[in-house]
């Protein structure tokens, strides 16, 4: 298994290759400065289908390469906060400050709606979810990020997209997150390091 993230600047994108052979990419932020994009770097690496694509935060900086992504590279799923609609996504962004990539996950939450195997094989990788409701919990974005737990023999990882202190304590609350969290090896910096991503 091997779990490549990229400078995205402001945003995420991580590619993780099972040891099957398969791909999955969690985010799929661009780089603006240097121009890379996930888009172009994925079949330049012959890589031309990825299992999963997992949007952790439905801000542009998560999916500001998606709209190209889905004409690049076939996608075999999308996985993000269910309680989120795409009509609420709109809603939420307001129809001026929607971008591409948030705008193409809308559209394409619309038409990803077929079922994913219950156990796929991803080569000893799998996958722990959670996430706060709209909108009985919460409203804004990031704290509707969805807290992705990759786990492999050995290395157990977590994408929390960017989860704020009052999600983070939400979460805290349930007994099936403190134990998914008990073990977990390396947490990815919630909301990009900033301070209201931590959760004392």
């Amino acid at each position: 298994m091997q779990i490549r993230i990229f400078d995205v600047e402001h945003g995420g994108c991580a590619l993780v290759t099972t040891d099957n052979g398969q791909h999955l990419l969690i985010d799929s932020g661009h780089n603006s400065t240097t121009g890379w994009r996930p888009s172009v770097y994925l079949p330049q690496q012959g890589i031309h289908s990825l299992e999963r694509v997992i949007i952790t935060n439905m801000d542009e900086d998560h999916a500001s390469d998606l709209h190209r992504l889905r004409n690049a590279v076939h996608i075999g799923a999308i996985y993000r906060n269910p309680t989120v609609s795409p009509e609420t996504i709109r809603y939420l962004k307001g129809q001026d400050d929607i971008g591409p990539g948030i705008d193409a996950l809308a559209d394409m939450m619309t038409t990803f709606t077929g079922g994913v195997p219950a156990v796929p094989d991803l080569g000893g990788i799998t996958f722990d979810f959670f996430w706060n409701s709209y909108p009985y919990e919460f409203q804004d974005e990031n704290n509707l990020s969805i807290v992705c737990i990759l786990r492999y023999p050995g290395l157990n990882v977590c994408f929390p997209g960017d989860m704020e202190l009052a999600g983070w304590r939400k979460l805290w609350e349930r007994p099936d997150f403190r134990l998914a969290m008990s073990d977990v090896h390396i947490l990815v910096a919630s909301h990009h390091g900033r301070m209201n991503g931590c959760c004392p």
